[in-house]
């Protein structure tokens, strides 16, 4: 049976078009660099400066978890740290093995069906561990790492504010440290970036609004004109469906001051004892 793309996995690879970037990963908007579209490369490129700055002297194997289009890779590989990609999206897998070329594992898999005989210095997550149980990436990191090894999280979470929220996504953060207690694991730095990362929000609802809703909005002018009954048909089957989508997406609130308020951008270093 083919595989299901996701509409997480259609969104990356959209961003990644619409955007005009290489990487998925959100940018780090430090003082004096302005939002903008022009400018997210250099966001980017500074996030990875910041996530690389944490790996732990010592670190040679790495296993990143989710790699994207292998872009974060690329650069610990010219760094000279030994990295291991995984990815459950055939794209994105596709699009790695050929930026990293054939000396770069990156195999096509689930975090949680991933199996090695291998113990790795460090285990990267970098905006990919949202999407794994947290009963699952926990003690599965811990079970790959070398006794002493490290566990890097860069994330966002849930803050538990109140309010409905356009923006979903993110383990709950107080349901991640209490996971965390239960694990061998040391904290050795835990660091809130995110009046750094709430930007991207501003640069998301600016692009889709300048690109996304015009389509949007002119396909169903063009299909309602040329067929008024199944437009109709339609609307009124997927009335709940389109109805969270443009709230989701159309409403103007998947911004930086929502983004503050409903998520915590967080790195947080981990050591495994022993």
């Amino acid at each position: 049976m083919a595989r299901k793309v996701t509409t997480r996995e259609l969104g990356l690879v959209l961003g990644a078009r619409l955007l005009k970037t290489r990487d998925l990963h959100y940018g780090l908007w430090t003082e004096g660099l302005e939002v903008s579209v022009r400018n997210l490369p250099e966001a980017q490129r500074r996030y990875s400066e910041f996530l690389m700055a944490r790996i732990p002297p010592g670190v040679q194997t790495i296993l990143d978890v989710g790699c994207g289009t292998g872009g974060l890779a690329e650069l610990l590989v010219a760094r000279g740290y030994r990295p291991e990609c995984i990815s459950p999206s055939p794209e994105l897998t596709r699009l790695a093995r050929q930026r990293l070329g054939p000396h770069t594992p990156v195999l096509q898999t689930t975090f949680e069906a991933f199996t090695s005989a291998r113990h790795y210095d460090l285990v990267l997550f970098s905006e990919s561990f949202q999407y794994i149980p947290l009963g699952e990436s926990l003690p599965r990191s811990v079970a790959l790492l070398k006794a002493g090894g490290h566990l890097l999280i860069s994330d966002f979470f849930r803050t538990g504010a109140p309010g409905e929220s356009a923006l979903h996504g993110g383990h709950d953060l107080q349901r991640f440290y209490a996971a965390l207690r239960e694990q061998p694991l040391d904290i050795v730095s835990d660091e809130d970036i995110t009046a750094g990362t709430a930007p991207n929000l501003d640069l998301v609802d600016q692009v889709i609004s300048d690109y996304a809703r015009p389509f949007y909005e002119a396909f169903g002018y063009y299909f309602a004109a040329n067929h008024p009954w199944l437009a109709r048909l339609g609307r009124r089957l997927f009335r709940r469906k389109l109805e969270r989508l443009e709230y989701k997406y159309f409403s103007h609130r998947r911004n930086a001051a929502a983004f503050r308020l409903h998520k915590c951008y967080r790195t947080v270093l981990l050591r495994k004892r022993g």
